[in-house]
């Protein structure tokens, strides 16, 4: 019991520390995975303050671009509205550009045609030559508008420039300033993924980078290997980009990843980190901590196990000890442990126990007694050998002193001494069963199981049995001739049809009693019963084993013999019988004996009918015509002896 207590100490043990680990890791893994989304957050809105601060500063750039590029225009608008005469110097006018700081400056008459300014091979273009040009045209329908157009490659040699355009005061042309956006370019450059993710750093292990959600393919990274991919080459998918969730896992270049997504403007930024790398703190930190556990919970075990010797194990096993005595039937033994206060009172509870199935079995065979009711009960637990039971019992069971005593003690010897009891039972009687002795009696036997508890009922019902067959022997059986009556013989042969395949060949035989009137007449009625004994003394004699016989009224009377191998052999009985009572007679009450007659009839089962009433009816229709043959034969012989004594008179 020790080793099982401390097995399963330890299993608790165990399975609590294993319980610990795993919340302990998952807590771990839970939380690195939430400093990973906090760091990434962290960096995507550290990219997406970079973008707006450069965004801001290239726009900044643009507009101060287009404000320069307006008034140089106005500027050379000017002077050239001052010094028209400057118009067809082309020294003058590259000088103007230099002055002004511009790269170059085109003079466009009132049509939109290039004809003049500080790049000669311009000239001869229009605002209708190219798509780039085209962006001026609605200023020649409006002389207030001044237009600035955006960064775009020139016509001529697709160049990048920043064009401006304004009137001419005298409304006489237009003149469209061009610079190169160095400065701008530069601006813009700034806000480059791939500038900005030059700046991020990032650990080791982790990478960082930005996706465009139309097309699925990487912008920029922190590792310059993965830009211009799409995801699907590195292992992601585009399910997997989710901004709402905290974090995904997924293999990225063949290594298990753990990563967290977010938005910024219009692309998705992206940060993944391997998963070894990730949880390499959560390994160390689950193993130190096993280790601490492990420990704790060594010593727990070693201090719980001397306590639980001490206190708890040593009180189980003597209890266990003492129970097994009584368990056995051993009554009288004591349990007194009192290591622990629980163990005190758990011992005065079993002696009290103890003493209280004794004194309650001694109680029910005090009230027995005084009733004086032959009853005796029983009790017993299969899981303790001896039989609680009144004192009634042995005597009930024709048990000597010693023999009670021994059956007693062990409940098997008495389970077998019932069964042998049960192996002689009364039939037609539920649970009532033969005692075989001096003189026969009857008991009844009941019990009742619950698990292993079993109570039982021993009674004497000698009087009630024999009560009993008193009456049925009354109900069934006629007072002078000792046969079963008519309702006795009808419930019989029920009986006996209910199971055709065990009666093989049958007869149904029906006699009558002949001179029944005549005798009664003569001899009186007394006498008449005699003779109505002597046929059924004739019948019940026919030494037939397998027969049932029976009177049915007051002359009638049925023979029903069955298990018969042949019709033939049924008929040799029938002629036997009839043989018998040529000899039979009867005695009167003076002495004188007088010749046993009655007429008979039968029908054979199963050819004449299988039921009771239909065997009967055929059986009393050949027997009255056997009796009006027997009358025709005694009234024939009266005439020719009536015949005989005229012609001796004559």
């Amino acid at each position: 019991m020790k080793q099982i207590i401390r097995k399963r100490l330890c299993i608790v043990i165990l399975t609590a520390m294993l319980t610990t680990l795993l919340i302990n890791y998952y807590i771990v893994i839970h939380n690195a995975q939430n400093e990973m989304y906090t760091r990434a957050q962290e960096m995507f809105w550290q990219v997406g303050q970079i973008l707006d601060q450069n965004e801001k500063e290239a726009e900044k750039e643009r507009e101060n671009l287009k404000e320069q590029c307006f008034i140089r225009a106005k500027a050379i608008a000017y002077i050239l509205q001052d010094r028209p005469q400057v118009t067809g110097d082309q020294q003058e006018m590259e000088k103007i550009a230099r002055l002004l700081q511009v790269d170059e400056f085109h003079l466009f008459d009132t049509k939109g045609n290039l004809y003049a300014g500080s790049e000669p091979k311009y000239f001869g273009l229009n605002f209708n030559s190219g798509q780039q040009m085209q962006f001026f045209l609605p200023m020649l329908e409006n002389y207030d508008l001044q237009m600035c157009q955006d960064i775009t490659p020139n016509t001529a040699e697709g160049k990048l420039m920043q064009y401006a355009a304004v009137w001419r005061e005298d409304r006489k042309g237009i003149i469209q300033v061009g610079l190169e956006p160095t400065t701008v370019l530069d601006s813009m450059k700034l806000t480059e993924l791939s500038y900005i993710f030059s700046l991020v750093t990032s650990e080791k292990d982790s990478t960082v980078y930005a996706i465009d959600p139309e097309s699925e393919t990487i912008l920029g990274s922190t590792d310059e290997t993965l830009v211009g991919k799409q995801i699907q080459d590195i292992g992601l998918h585009p399910d997997q980009m989710s901004v709402t969730s905290r974090g995904v896992r997924a293999v990225l270049n063949q290594k298990d990843s753990y990563c967290v997504f977010g938005k910024s403007n219009s692309v998705i930024l992206g940060m993944s980190t391997t998963s070894a790398s990730l949880y390499r703190e959560v390994n160390r930190s689950t193993l130190m901590v096993a280790a601490y556990l492990i420990g704790l919970s060594l010593l727990m075990i070693t201090f719980i196990s001397k306590d639980m010797d001490r206190y708890i194990l040593e009180g189980i096993s003597s209890i266990h000890n003492k129970l097994a005595k009584i368990t056995r039937g051993n009554l009288d033994t004591r349990v007194e442990v009192d290591s622990t206060p629980e163990f005190r009172e758990l011992s005065f509870q079993i002696n009290k126990m103890v003493e209280s199935l004794l004194d309650t079995t001694n109680k029910i065979s005090k009230i027995l007694e005084m009733v004086r009711v032959p009853i005796g009960v029983y009790e017993y637990n299969r899981d303790m050998k001896r039989v609680m039971a009144t004192s009634r019992l042995a005597g009930i069971l024709r048990l000597k002193d010693q023999e009670a005593e021994e059956l007693l003690a062990d409940h098997c010897l008495f389970e077998q001494k019932l069964d042998t009891l049960r192996s002689r039972p009364v039939e037609r009687e539920e649970r009532i069963y033969r005692l075989e002795g001096a003189d026969l009696r009857y008991i009844r036997l009941e019990s009742f199981e619950r698990e292993n508890s079993v109570l039982g009922m021993i009674a004497d019902v000698t009087d009630d049995i024999m009560e009993k067959k008193q009456i049925e022997r009354e109900r069934d059986i006629d007072l002078l001739t000792g046969m079963y009556n008519r309702r006795a013989f009808y419930r019989h042969m029920e009986q006996l049809l209910r199971e055709p395949e065990q009666l093989e060949h049958g007869m149904m035989l029906m006699a009558d009693a002949d001179n029944l009137k005549q005798v009664n007449d003569k001899y009186g009625h007394e006498n008449g019963d005699r003779y109505l004994t002597a046929i059924a003394g004739l019948l019940k004699g026919c030494g037939w084993n397998n027969c049932i016989a029976a009177r049915l009224s007051g002359d009638e009377f049925a023979l029903f013999l069955y298990k018969c191998s042949s019709r033939n052999q049924l008929m040799e009985y029938e002629a036997g019988l009839r043989k018998t009572m040529e000899t039979c007679t009867a005695e009167l009450d003076n002495g004188e004996r007088i010749q046993v007659r009655f007429s008979d009839g039968y029908a054979f089962y199963p050819e004449d009918g299988t039921d009771t009433a239909c065997l009967l009816k055929h059986a009393d229709e050949s027997m009255y015509e056997a009796k009006r043959a027997y009358k025709a034969a005694s009234v024939g012989k009266k005439d020719e002896s009536r015949g005989s004594k005229e012609g001796n008179v004559s």
